[in-house]
């Protein structure tokens, strides 16, 4: 809640009179209560939960194991985040990256190293929060330790040899889903049993957000790295027959 100063000039209309030897009325001022700021909790904190205060600085890896990436959170999942980089006050015009639904935020992640000043505020039905702020230095990491990617079916962690029906990739319970620690690292993918790398691969990409699925039924040896920095990982291996329901 603030405080607001409104100015109010008494009279529909002033009139302005050359050597007028009387003075227009003094305006009045009203205080009234202004409600236009959302009162909502908003914050950042790392992928595994840590949360951090507003006007603090920290120091994050540029890749981002869990603890090193940074999320824009909520306390209400209805409003619309919008975030900035450059310790401008973020707005439905001014923003990085647009606007951020807090059940599925974007995780922020630097590929170059360099500080941040990050701004978070919340937006519902035309109102906005007072903006919290965080300072990030970002530090580059010479040697980074990546883990072997993950394979999931319809969130479920999958590993050995499986049955998955055909799709086309619409049905997002049969996408076989691809993940490592560091969301920016590219993964290297083969799917004959060879030895991938970066010379030899079926598909290449980055971590964030791959899937595989087929239209036909098949079978596959899907082995996978990822590459960051130069570190690589070990291989993850996934046999899967591509079955027809």
């Amino acid at each position: 809640m603030r405080t607001v100063t409104r100015i109010a000039l008494l009279g529909a209309l002033v009139l302005f009179v050359v050597g007028c030897a009387t003075q227009d009325p003094a305006p009045a001022v009203e205080i009234v209560e202004d409600d236009d700021v959302l009162d909502v909790a908003i914050w950042f904190a790392a992928a595994d939960g840590t949360r951090f205060e507003s006007g603090t600085q920290v120091t994050l890896p540029t890749g981002g194991p869990a603890s090193g990436r940074l999320v824009p959170k909520s306390a209400d999942p209805d409003v619309t985040l919008f975030v900035t980089r450059d310790g401008s006050i973020p707005t439905p015009e001014n923003n990085w990256g647009g606007p951020i639904d807090p059940r599925d935020p974007f995780v922020i992640t630097r590929s170059l190293e360099g500080p941040a000043t990050y701004r978070l505020a919340a937006v519902s039905d035309g109102v906005i929060s007072e903006p919290i702020q965080l300072a990030v230095n970002w530090r580059h990491e010479e040697s980074p330790r990546l883990s072997a990617p993950a394979f999931t079916v319809g969130g479920r962690t999958v590993s050995g040899s499986i049955d998955i029906p055909v799709s086309d990739g619409s049905d997002v319970g049969t996408r076989l889903a691809i993940s490592c620690d560091y969301s920016i690292a590219t993964l290297y993918i083969t799917r004959d049993g060879s030895a991938p790398s970066e010379q030899n691969y079926w598909r290449s990409q980055i971590c964030d957000g791959t899937f595989i699925w087929s239209p036909e039924p098949t079978a596959a040896e899907y082995r996978v790295i990822a590459v960051w920095q130069g570190a690589r990982s070990p291989v993850a291996a996934l046999n899967v027959e591509w079955v027809s329901r």
